[in-house]
């Protein structure tokens, strides 16, 4: 029976059910699944859960000083040397991965990168980081790319396209859909009068509170749109190193409110009370979450998006503005006056929500590990 292992640095939440699917799709095809996973560093987000499950397996990740930051050791090795098939995530500070790909072909298993191709959050591309990543982007067998955008990366760099696989990222929205459906317009009411929301528009953040979502420009944005309506609300949910920003904003104002972490159906009431989504920072799987719950996403056209950018389609399931913030709060203003578009975008986000499923993940994920299994020679 073919062994495949995934090693991960952590495993957050949202991966667990991709994790358990694959599991399942492996099995029907007659092959071992493993899941081979450590913590994160003390501190940081996301968090790495416990997951119970025979076919995972918890290692003990080691931090060290590394250049341009922290690198990380994977003690793995003992349990992914027999295995057919290791899938590892495409990282330069992840010193396992040097250790693996130097030892493949003498223990004769195929290597797969799952990843981005770049990384977007990089501050200088010309990073020593950088380029060995980059330098070691075709040294594996097989690619599990994030989405077109990185399958385009790849593609550029050299790797033959035969050996890629767009897996499509994607989080499971199936409980998210249910609590929307399920949420009435009574809790919706509740929410908006604990909240002292009498008219509107709401505009809501969900994300993490750390640099690249620009907590700063998040909140000038939200005051000019409180000037421009004077009934303006923000909601703002999440937690993370920056989280007293707006911790401090929502202190000092009746309209801004910071409510804290919100996970799965938790968020469906917030969404639901919600006009409009700001993520004026970097923007990750959030466009799939706004897709489900129909509340079109408003970004800037900044270079350090996550790769799930190629979701959003300016002007048809959400918006791109310029990266400045008067043309920001122009473009949300504009459409919370415009029922037109605020039409299309709603209508856009419905047919979207239907492209990027979990199960669909599942599948390109599985279909692309029978075929490596299934190729005769490694890339070159």
């Amino acid at each position: 029976m073919p062994k495949v292992t995934i090693v991960q640095r952590i495993v957050p939440h949202y991966r667990v059910p991709l994790f358990k699917l694959l599991h399942e799709r492996l099995a029907a095809h007659g092959m071992s699944f493993q899941l081979v996973y450590g913590q994160e560093y003390s501190g940081t987000v996301p968090v790495s859960i416990p997951l119970e499950a025979p076919w995972a397996t918890r290692i003990h990740n080691s931090y060290f000083p590394g250049p341009g930051g922290r690198v990380v050791w994977q003690p793995a090795w003992g349990h992914v040397r027999d295995s057919h098939l290791i899938i590892i995530e495409q990282a330069s500070a992840y010193l396992f991965n040097y250790w693996l790909l130097l030892c493949r072909r003498l223990i004769g298993t195929k290597v797969a990168y799952w990843g981005q191709g770049i990384s977007v959050r990089a501050k200088n591309p010309d990073s020593v980081p950088e380029r060995v990543k980059a330098l070691l982007l075709k040294d594996v067998d097989w690619w599990f790319a994030y989405t077109q955008h990185t399958y385009r990366i790849v593609e550029k760099r050299g790797f033959s396209p035969d050996r890629i696989t767009v897996v499509e990222n994607a989080v499971d929205n199936d409980q998210f859909q249910k609590s929307l459906e399920s949420t009435s317009s009574e809790e919706v009411s509740r929410l908006k009068s604990t909240l002292g929301i009498t008219s509107g528009p709401v505009g809501l953040y969900c994300g993490a509170f750390i640099p690249p979502k620009r907590m700063d420009f998040l909140i000038a944005a939200c005051r000019l749109l409180k000037e421009k309506f004077p009934g303006f609300h923000a909601v703002l949910i999440g937690s993370g190193p920056e989280e007293y920003k707006c911790r401090d904003a929502a202190a000092n104002s009746s309209w801004m409110h910071y409510v804290g972490p919100k996970f799965d159906g938790e968020r469906a009431v917030y969404f639901k009370a919600s006009d409009v989504l700001l993520q004026p920072g970097t923007i990750g799987l959030v466009c799939v979450d706004s897709f489900v719950a129909g509340l079109p996403l408003f970004t800037t056209d900044l270079p350090s998006h996550g790769p799930e950018i190629t979701f959003l389609k300016h002007g048809e399931n959400g918006w791109i503005a310029q990266d400045d913030l008067h043309r920001y709060v122009d473009a949300v203003s504009t459409y919370l006056q415009t029922p037109e578009l605020q039409d299309r975008l709603k209508k856009g986000c419905h047919s979207s929500a239907k492209l990027y499923t979990m199960d669909s993940m599942a599948d390109n994920f599985s279909s692309g590990i029978v075929r490596c299994l299934s190729a005769r020679h490694a890339n070159r």
